[in-house]
């Protein structure tokens, strides 16, 4: 979105008395907390339970990567008591938002504080390819996801004080998932003998480095357009050459280009889901990375 469109409509935006959201009864006087996109709003809404409203900045299928913020969306922020967001570059488009919001004594809390971040990995058969910055996809690590777990939770015992007990049970109950989340991964992909990960686009360093998996790069350096002729011979051979057998597509993305190369390359396809898109809940984010886990597990079966 243009810079002095995005200020305009939020200088409208908090010149104006928001509208009030349709409430039930019931969600008179709770919490408002207003999460960025899936992943962070599951991590929310396990830990609020009923204590609070969550609700999603980014929903449906849209990727939170290159969002535009909408004046409803901006009427929103000013209305939350607590924004949550994954942080690490991943949500650029709150930055403006962020600065120029009219809501007092709003708690922001960043998922990514204090956690250690990681390079963005190379495209796949390039040398020194990778940019060095740092990549955002934090969540698909299971172990992290509970660092995360522990900063909302604090932060929400902070602002709501009365609700701390809710908050502390409800991320106990959610981290012991996640411990046992982290256990399946460790438990199903350790023994197997070949887990040379290609995938659609740099989304997976952090998953990688947690369970042991050779993390070779990511194809798409053609996220705009298809390869020339010669690219694209490149690539095959590239693959061929490194013995992969699987490329991961992600959900959300064509893998008509994927399936031309793997065919041509004697691989196959698979899929993979940066859980960035979809129906939202509190165990969104669980059943969505075991999905992930059988993906892997039948992709590098021997």
């Amino acid at each position: 979105m243009n810079r002095l469109l995005l200020l305009s409509i939020i200088a409208l935006v908090a010149a104006c008395k928001p509208e009030a959201d349709s409430k039930t009864n019931a969600d008179a006087g709770k919490l408002r907390i207003l999460a960025s996109f899936l992943p962070v709003h599951a991590h929310a809404a396990a830990i609020a339970g009923d204590r609070a409203i969550v609700q999603s900045i980014v929903s449906g299928d849209v990727g939170a990567h290159g969002y535009s913020p909408r004046p409803a969306d901006m009427e929103r922020i000013a209305r939350a008591d607590v924004l949550v967001f994954n942080g690490a570059g991943m949500e650029p488009w709150l930055d403006d938002i962020v600065r120029h919001s009219s809501k007092k004594n709003q708690k922001r809390v960043d998922l990514s504080a204090g956690i250690e971040l990681i390079a963005n990995p190379p495209v796949f058969g390039a040398v020194d390819s990778s940019t060095g910055e740092a990549n955002p996809h934090l969540w698909l690590d299971p172990l992290i996801v509970i660092r995360q777990v522990e900063i909302l939770r604090d932060a929400l015992v902070a602002v709501d004080p009365e609700g701390a007990g809710i908050y502390q049970i409800n991320a106990a109950a959610y981290i012991a998932s996640l411990r046992g989340l982290d256990a399946e991964f460790k438990s199903i992909l350790g023994p197997l003998p070949s887990k040379k990960l290609v995938t659609f686009h740099d989304a997976f360093p952090y998953l990688a480095k947690r369970y042991g998996l050779e993390s070779i790069g990511y194809i798409s350096e053609f996220p705009e357009r298809d390869p020339a002729p010669a690219e694209l011979a490149a690539l095959i051979d590239r693959i061929r050459a490194s013995g992969v057998k699987v490329i991961f597509a992600e959900t959300g993305y064509e893998p008509a280009l994927l399936q031309r190369v793997a065919s041509e390359a004697g691989a196959k396809v698979s899929t993979i889901d940066t859980l960035e898109v979809g129906q939202s809940g509190p165990d969104a984010y669980l059943s969505g990375m075991r999905k992930n886990l059988e993906s892997l597990r039948t992709a590098f079966a021997p």
